[in-house]
């Protein structure tokens, strides 16, 4: 009897495609009406938004079209546009209303926004939170 050992095929992978990707906006800072203190009533503060989103991958590809895909410059504007709409007592507020706005498209999965005040302590680059939000079904 005579047995062959089959080497070792590498897979494919054209044919292998991973269901999302994810688009970020990194280190995006913007002037916010912040805080609940009295000194931070009426004064906008340095506020640094970090934002990632798992969107879905488009069926075939991207195909250089720019309607199969994520855009992020819709979320960069809306987080300038809620820059101009107020005061927001707490960070975890507003890293909610951003996450918000990256899952109003349908095509994203999740949502990781960090939101940071720069200039709350001398001897800290920054204070702030992360918020993960995730579109059920």
């Amino acid at each position: 009897m005579t047995f062959t050992i089959d080497e070792p095929r590498q897979a494919d992978t054209t044919e292998v495609v991973d269901a999302l990707y994810t688009v970020r906006i990194n280190s995006l800072v913007v002037d916010f009406q912040i805080g609940i203190h009295a000194h931070e009533q009426g004064v906008r503060q340095r506020v640094r938004v970090e934002i990632a989103v798992d969107v879905v991958r488009p069926e075939g590809g991207f195909r250089e079209d720019y309607a199969r895909v994520y855009c992020y410059e819709r979320i960069v504007k809306a987080v300038r546009a809620l820059a101009g709409g107020g005061h927001v007592k707490l960070v975890e507020t507003l890293a909610d209303r951003v996450a918000e706005i990256c899952l109003a498209d349908e095509r994203a999965m999740r949502a990781e926004v960090t939101i940071s005040k720069l200039d709350v302590f001398h001897d800290a680059e920054s204070v702030g939170v992360t918020v993960v939000r995730r579109r059920v079904g």
